[in-house]
């Protein structure tokens, strides 16, 4: 398999949830719990503010270091921002690459300033598994 004709629009996934940044970390937690996802894409405020994006293991370290920071931490607080965000058209070759350089499991897709997807190392995994079968 090449990894570099197989294109970010491919294999991402376009059902994004997201959230705003001054959203309490219970709130984001009982959001990715009731949409099965273990992140969360952060809005911009503006237009020329970046995507940011929270994840479960942002969640858990505060769970587990400072349980009372669910109520008291926004997702402002633990988010990562900004994000790196990858185009439709790049190759998964050029965005694991990313990946492994930026030490990101997971890539906001952007088409411009517009969000339309997601692209995530699973996502990479599931297609190289389904290919060698």
């Amino acid at each position: 398999m090449d990894l570099n004709i197989i294109r970010v629009k491919d294999l991402m996934q376009t059902n994004v949830k997201t959230v705003r940044k001054d959203v309490n970390l219970l709130a984001a937690t009982k959001m990715m719990r009731d949409f099965n996802v273990s992140s969360l894409v952060v809005e911009p405020e503006n237009d020329g503010d970046a995507f940011g994006v929270i994840t479960r293991k942002d969640i858990v370290e505060v769970m587990v270091m400072d349980p009372s920071g669910m109520i008291t931490l926004a997702v402002d607080d633990v988010m990562t921002k900004p994000a790196f965000t990858v185009s439709t058209g790049l190759s998964i070759s050029n965005c694991h690459q990313l990946m492994r350089m930026v030490s990101v499991r997971r890539l906001p897709v952007v088409d411009g300033t517009q969000l339309v997807g997601i692209l995530s190392n699973s996502d990479i995994f599931a297609k190289l598994v389904e290919d060698m079968a």
